[in-house]
């Protein structure tokens, strides 16, 4: 019987958890999608201004972006290990759902390294940090012309 509601208690914290990480993660899609739009129309509004404005703008805009991704990066690797609990849910013993803990935020799960990884390659991805490269191209070569 305890195993029962062992197993119904860990299946609904796993849910919740599932939930508020999804949140996040659409959250974190749509912030960067409008920082890279606000990107986009900062470049513009700042054509013919000196190249240090323009590549500073998409600069500062780009760490904003950045840092939205590296935490939805955080909060979807942390969202695959919930699915996987919730997968192997209905096998887990007793022994091993007792293992199975929710940080107090996604970040207190991954080791040091993890997250090292997770932000380079959160810079390097080209979703994340190509608008920018482009924008700064542009400027660049605009401004040797």
């Amino acid at each position: 019987m305890s195993g029962d509601w062992l197993r119904e208690y860990k299946k609904e914290c796993l849910l919740d958890e599932h939930r508020s990480l999804s949140s996040f993660v659409e959250k974190e899609i749509v912030m960067t999608t409008v920082t890279k739009l606000v990107a986009v129309l900062a470049w513009v509004l700042a054509w013919g201004r000196p190249l240090p404005v323009v590549v500073l703008t998409v600069i500062a805009l780009w760490s904003v972006d950045v840092l939205y991704a590296y935490y939805g990066d955080i909060y979807k690797r942390r969202r695959l290990q919930v699915r996987a609990w919730l997968d192997a849910l209905p096998g887990a013993g007793e022994a091993e759902l007792a293992t199975w803990k929710t940080p107090a935020n996604p970040f207190d799960g991954l080791s040091r390294s993890e997250k090292i990884g997770a932000l380079t390659g959160t810079v390097a991805s080209p979703a994340v940090s190509g608008i920018y490269v482009l924008l700064a191209l542009v400027a660049v070569a605009a401004a040797t012309l």
